[in-house]
Order: structure tokens, then sequence, then C-alpha cells
């Protein structure tokens, strides 16, 4: 269904479900990232489309600066601070480690849109119902793009030994969980304090960012090179939530309206906005003289080798959620590559 169906769809069934007028509801809505960055316009736009589906009964509102450092958003929407937000899973593994499903090693062939799809249907399937999101209402997860090793220094990475030579910076989750299968002595941060860390030399190579993430958080002027993978060694996904205070004042047809614009409707915007913002910052970093090279085969066979207990760990942390991990992590690994297929056939 077209992105107007299924606004028009979603307005239907408010309409059939509504009763009697219900007075306008404003949902104050985090952002963490710099206005300049692309979730703005995405968020914007789904906001929109919410307040047009609902019959104007909904607005979303943007707080004016970010409630909460970013590993803290969720807690921020469970106390009060804000009503709704989005956050990095590599923040919410304690929690709700079923997230990190699509963020395993090798599973992003390079289509958010694909994985973000492959990312929401796996994980009802398997893991929503054992992840704690007391608090909040999940209304769905979103991929961003793959991620890349990329070199400050300028030393050529072509093997494991010469990361280990080098001081790394890697977002957290999985991609620190890579580096230290590496034994690497790995420091790692939220992706908006990258630029502090490579303009004043603290660290030779970065791992787990995106060409959109290296740009707009200013650390392409020191950035020399990236390893740019066909199968991406890792992933950040995000999940997109709201106070289960507020969610339980909204009638059945607002809670549809807010289903119907997320989940796979919201992965689908994220994920083309993110591969065009993407192919455009990379483009922008190639110009300004950062190169791109493809992963040497000494060190590919390292890091697939260093993924085996990353994957290991990552399936022992939903042991006690009586599924079959093994099995989710193929089928989302089948279903990502299919979708980017199908989504490459159709273009």
């Amino acid at each position: 269904m077209t992105f107007k169906g299924i606004i028009v769809a979603a307005a239907g069934a408010f309409l059939a479900l509504a009763g009697t007028a219900k007075a306008e509801t404003t949902i104050n809505y985090n952002i963490f990232v710099p206005p300049s960055h692309f979730m703005w316009d995405v968020m914007r736009d789904w906001a929109a489309q919410v307040e047009d589906a609902s019959g104007g009964s909904l607005k979303v509102a943007f707080t004016a600066k970010s409630v909460a450092p970013p590993p803290k958003i969720l807690d921020a929407v469970r106390s009060g601070a804000a009503d709704a937000g989005f956050m990095a899973n590599v923040f919410s593994q304690k929690f709700a480690p079923g997230t990190g499903v699509s963020m395993q090693p090798w599973i992003h062939r390079g289509d958010a849109s694909a994985a973000g799809v492959a990312l929401w249907r796996v994980y009802n399937k398997y893991f929503l119902e054992h992840d704690n999101w007391k608090g909040v209402e999940l209304l769905g997860l979103f991929q961003f793009a793959n991620a890349n090793i990329c070199s400050v220094d300028g030393a050529p990475l072509d093997n494991v030994q010469a990361l280990k030579e080098r001081k790394v910076w890697a977002l957290p989750g999985t991609t620190t969980e890579l580096m230290q299968s590496l034994d690497i002595a790995v420091s790692s941060g939220p992706a908006v304090q990258i630029q502090e860390l490579v303009s004043r030399n603290v660290v030779d190579a970065f791992a787990g960012m995106t060409y959109d993430a290296i740009d707009k958080f200013g650390a392409g002027p020191y950035t020399k090179y990236c390893i740019d993978f066909e199968a991406a060694p890792t992933s950040t996904n995000f999940s997109h939530f709201i106070s289960s205070r507020l969610w339980e004042t909204f009638s059945d047809a607002e809670k549809q309206v807010l289903r119907d614009l997320s989940g796979e409707h919201l992965a689908k915007m994220v994920g083309k906005a993110i591969d065009a913002e993407q192919a455009k910052s990379k483009e922008k970093l190639m110009a300004e003289g950062v190169g791109v090279q493809s992963p040497s085969a000494e060190l590919l066979a390292g890091l697939q080798a260093a993924s085996e207990p990353v994957i290991a760990a990552w399936m022992k942390s939903v042991e006690g959620y009586d599924v079959d991990a093994a099995a989710a992590l193929e089928e989302v690994r089948a279903l990502t590559l299919q979708l980017t297929e199908e989504n490459a056939a159709s273009n």
C-alpha cells in the first residue's frame, strides 16, 4: 500500500471507530539529534500524517531541545519529561535484547527500508511479548544505514592486527562488542560525541558510524577514509514509543491511527530517507577528500571470525525467552536480503 493509501485507510478507520467529538491532544515528541538532521523532516512529515488521519484530534509537537541525553530518552518518556520519542536500541539491550536481532553482523545490505521492515516483522513474531517496554507503548522499530569502519590517522586497516594497533572508538552495542572480540581496547559513546574525539586526535579510527552521521556530527574533516562493506558488520536500529499514561487516554480509533502510521510505515519512511541521506553524505564526504575502500579479504575474514562470539552472546541474552533465536536471526537475515533484492528490482 502507498503512503497515501495508508493515510486514507487510517483516516477511514478513525472515522468508522470514532464516536462523539474528542478534545484535541498534543503529543510532545522528543528528538535528540540537531535540527539539521534528516530525522526532523521525517518526523514532521509523520506528525502531519497523524494529525490528518486523526481528523485533527492528535497533534504532534516537538520539544525545543532534547529533554535527555541519547541513552536516557526512554526513561524521560517514562517519567513524563516528554510524551514520546525515539532511541537507539544500542541503549535498550538490558531490557529489550530482542531488538538486537537485526543489529547483528552481516545482515544489513544497504537498504534501510528493507532492513527496517524485516526487523519489525521478525521482532513482532519472536520478541515483542518478551521484551520489557513497561511505561511505554512500542509503536515501531526502524533501522538506520549500514555502518562503516573509518580511519582518522590514514594508516592502512587491512587486517585485524592493524586495528589492534589503533586507538578505536565504536558505537555502543554490537559494534563495541565486535571490536572487543578482537581484543581491541575500545572506547565508546553516543555518535553525537564523535567530532570532539576525532578533532582532538583522541582516537585513530572509529567504527559503527554511517556516512550521514560522519557528515552531520562533524567527523568528515578528520576522516581519511572509510571501509565500505557489502553486508554490514554492524547496523543500529531505533525504537519509537509513547508514554503508556498518555496512550491509555486515546480512543481505539486514535490508537489505530498511531499503529497504522508507525510500524512498517515509519520503517519505510525512515529507511528511504536514510538511504537518500547516505548517498548524499557519501558523495559529499568523497568530494571533500574522504576515501572509500572495500575491505581486504584478510580483514573481512578476521571480522567474520570475531563476529561469532558476538552473535553467540546476543543469543544468550534472549535465552530465557523460550524462542528459537537462531531461527529469528536467520529469518531477519533472509528477509532483509529478499526485501533488498525486491526493492532493487522495482527501482
